[in-house]
């Protein structure tokens, strides 16, 4: 821009360059001068005229420049701004999404807190009630001491007959006996004859009813039985088995036949020779019909059979499996007088078998109930008593 100067304007007395006095020059000299003095005034006003001309084309373009550069920047925040919201939708959608996840977890651990909550008032329900049964227990205890506190001896006595009994009971059933068994009732018998309690009298009437059913029982020889087959087994290989008759001839035949040849005649003859030949010919008696002859294979076979046989019935004796035990020996029975020679010794055997195989096995073990219902009740009957005399007092 061009500004304008400001000009003072001359003070009287004051001495201009240019300016001539009217006094010193002539009159055409002061026209000279002040041609001169207007023309440079118009040169000096006619910059100022266009400067004043070209400030609005400036102002215009300046103003054109600073509204594109405020639209640029217009432009430019906007589209900032567009972003900025853009993102932030963005950040919002994954906040809402980090929101609903948090929201899951806690649902999730709120459900977890209630089985939790609920799986704590069950265990503490459960050990209430475990509290509660020791309670009843210790009480019970408690009350068991105090009875045992002022038990006299007939009571104690008393509940060591009712442990015999019991213990008669489960050998019975266990050892399929009535020995011990039996000695042990007898046992609880004595130790009421040292009470000698009237009140007793009606658990002595069932133990001697136990006591005569006990001996009435007959006993089965399960060893005896045992120890027999077993030595029937031991005397299996002494046994024969039918072998073929020699065919060979005696020594004295061939020495006599050679003196005899020299005298004799055809009838004489013919006596030696049947007589000879009754020798050879050796008559045997058999129930069975003759079957071919065994090989030294099937001889083995046999006698193993009859092992097992023997060792099958030991074991159903002490199984008490009457059936088995019984076959098991008739069958050895069968094999010994099919296959071997029937001597004494072979018969009685065979014999023997079937004496045994006759015999029963199964123990019968009779009922001795009645002695420990009779005790228990008794014994009942005491601790009522003494509960009753406690609760008195």
């Amino acid at each position: 821009m061009v500004t304008d100067k400001k000009t003072t304007p001359p003070k009287a007395g004051d001495k201009q360059p240019g300016d001539i006095s009217d006094k010193s020059m002539p009159e055409a000299a002061v026209k000279t001068t002040d041609k001169k003095a207007a023309d440079k005034k118009t040169s000096r006003k006619a910059p100022l005229k266009t400067s004043s001309n070209g400030f609005p084309l400036l102002k215009a373009l300046l103003i054109l420049v600073v509204m594109g550069a405020l639209g640029f920047a217009g432009w430019k925040g906007w589209a900032e701004w567009k972003i900025q919201l853009q993102e932030r939708a963005g950040v919002s959608d994954s906040l809402q999404t980090d929101i609903a996840a948090i929201e899951r977890r806690l649902g999730q651990q709120q459900q977890s807190n209630r089985q939790t909550v609920q799986q704590q008032s069950e265990l503490i329900s459960q050990l209430e009630d475990q509290l509660y049964s020791v309670k009843l227990r210790l009480n019970s205890q408690a009350e068991r001491i105090l009875q045992l506190g002022t038990a006299s001896r007939g009571d104690w006595l008393l509940s060591e007959a009712a442990y015999l009994i019991r213990l008669a009971n489960q050998r019975l059933q266990v050892e399929r006996s009535t020995e011990n068994p039996l000695a042990i009732l007898e046992n609880v018998d004595n130790i009421f004859v040292q009470l000698d309690d009237p009140e007793l009298l009606p658990v002595r009437r069932a133990l001697a009813e136990d006591i005569a059913a006990l001996r009435m029982t007959s006993k089965i020889d399960r060893e005896g039985i045992f120890l027999e087959v077993e030595a029937i087994s031991g005397v299996i290989d002494d046994l024969l088995i039918v072998q073929p008759v020699s065919a060979t001839k005696p020594a004295t035949v061939a020495d006599n036949e050679t003196v005899d040849e020299q005298n004799t005649t055809l009838l004489d003859s013919f006596e030696r020779f049947s007589q000879k030949l009754g020798q050879l010919i050796v008559v045997r008696k058999r129930q069975q019909p003759i079957e071919p002859l065994l090989t030294s294979n099937e001889q083995s076979i046999i006698q193993h059979n009859i092992y097992l046989l023997l060792e099958q019935a030991q074991s159903a004796l002490l199984r008490e499996e009457q059936i088995i035990y019984s076959a098991s020996l008739e069958k050895t029975a069968g094999l010994l007088q099919r296959y071997y020679q029937l001597n004494s010794q072979s018969q009685a055997l065979i014999e023997r078998l079937n004496l045994l195989s006759e015999r029963s096995v199964i123990q019968q073990l009779p009922d001795i109930s009645g002695s420990i219902a009779a005790v228990q009740t008794m014994l009942n009957l005491r601790q009522s008593r003494i509960s009753d005399g406690e609760q008195q007092k």
